[in-house]
């Protein structure tokens, strides 16, 4: 499944304003992710099941992509609740894309950030840039 139209704005609307909230404060409202995420899985249930299934597998393999990453305290939870909500406006095979994209964009904002001498930075800017490459580009 990939989102059309108003489902591809909302996606990138949320994706960018957690964006935008984890550059300033280093966090992201957990109202926006699963919020955002619940609202995408009522969308897809409006096409029928067959989408809503899509959604709710979408939500669940952007969740758990990060999961690992969340353990081990590279990354944060609202990280990975940002991809989860990613996925259940796209579907599975979307969010795979743009967990792609994303770690290609997080490895060059990382190389940035190295370069400045910063110790750390916010992914889901890197989680924006991938779901709007995922939109333009497509898979791979």
């Amino acid at each position: 499944m990939h989102p059309d139209g108003i489902p591809t704005m909302a996606l990138l609307l949320l994706a960018g304003t957690a964006a935008v909230t984890d550059l300033r404060w280093r966090e992201v409202p957990t109202w926006l992710t699963v919020g955002g995420g619940l609202i995408g899985c009522v969308a897809a249930a409006v096409s029928g099941w067959e989408a809503l299934t899509s959604s709710l597998v979408g939500m669940l393999v952007g969740g758990l992509l990060l999961v690992p990453f969340v353990r081990l305290g590279g990354m944060g939870a609202g990280d990975a609740l940002v991809l989860a909500a990613i996925g259940s406006w796209g579907g599975w095979p979307f969010v795979l894309a743009a967990a792609w994209w994303s770690a290609l964009a997080g490895a060059l904002l990382a190389l940035v950030a190295w370069r400045r001498g910063e110790r750390s930075l916010a992914y889901v800017p890197a989680l924006a840039v991938g779901a709007l490459l995922a939109v333009l580009v497509g898979p791979f």
